[in-house]
Formats: C-alpha cells, structure tokens, sequence
C-alpha cells in the first residue's frame, strides 16, 4: 500500500480503531505491511506481524487481517484458515476489516483517478459479503460477529475460537 496517499492513511487509521476495541494480549498482525499498527494498539502483551502466515510463531490471543483477505484468492482461504486457527489461543479472535462488494468500482474509480493505491486495488482477488463471513465460519466452527463501519463501506468480522 502506497500510505504516502492521504486518503489511504485516513482510511487505515479507521480501519485502526475499528479492530482496536478488539485486540489484546498476544496479537499476530497477518498481512500488516510494515506493522504500523503496533503505534495504535493500547492493550496487548507481545506484538508479531508476518506477510507470510508460514513465518508467525508461537499463539496468539488476537489475530488481525486488515484489509488483506480481498488480496487473498478463494481457493487458498481454506488452507490460511486452518493456519489462523491452528496459531489462535483458546477464546481467541481473527479481526477482519475488508471492503464491502459496493465499493469495488467506486475504489477503482479512486485507484485510477490517484487518490488510493493502484496497485494494492488492482491486486484485490475477491470482495467478501456478509453471507460468506457467515459460511466460513460455520465451516471452521467460529463464532462470528459481523459490523458494518465506514457508512457502511466497510465491513469488521470477528471470528471467535471456543475456549476449549
């Protein structure tokens, strides 16, 4: 992601303090870039951010994915699955921040028009709906809590592990 972009840093700050209200204890950041969001979190015991899932180690209470899972293809959502839940805690979370499908022109719009990052836009393989959230879930036994954030734009998922 190009953050020297306005717009984009508004928009990852938001994304931020969406997924903040829901990030403790050990927290992996999976797909975090740089790991800028270690500035913002407030409530945690260690922090690891990996672009490779293969490279976290350890468990971790939080997991978070903010807007990366639209970078990842369908066909591989199963495997990165299995490997989140595998690393998470029991009673752990996978917080989730990923475009709503509306957005998929506007955003393009926004990528060629320069305001967001082209590249990062044009790497987007796929925009989740509620109902998927929904299904994976319920595939990998989470429970799941679903908001809408960004005047709706915007979608926040939280995948919950049992505690056993």
């Amino acid at each position: 992601m190009n953050s020297s972009l306005l717009l984009e840093k508004l928009l990852q700050l938001w994304r931020f303090k969406k997924a903040l209200a829901y990030t403790a204890g050990d927290v992996l950041d999976f797909g975090g870039n740089g790991g800028e969001l270690i500035k913002h979190l407030i409530c945690y015991k260690t922090y690891q951010c990996v672009n490779d899932i293969r490279d976290a180690n350890g468990k971790y209470d939080t997991i978070v994915m903010l807007a990366v899972i639209e970078h990842i293809a369908v066909a591989d959502i199963e495997g990165i699955m299995k490997q989140l839940i595998e690393r998470l805690n029991p009673g752990g979370k996978i917080v989730i921040t990923t475009p709503s499908r509306i957005l998929r022109r506007p955003l393009e719009l926004l990528a060629k028009a320069g305001l967001l990052d082209n590249k990062n836009i044009s790497e987007h393989k796929y925009y989740w709906s509620k109902l998927d959230f929904l299904r994976t879930g319920r595939a990998f036994k989470l429970f799941v809590e679903y908001r809408r954030f960004q005047f709706g734009l915007n979608q926040l998922v939280i995948y919950k592990k049992d505690q056993q």
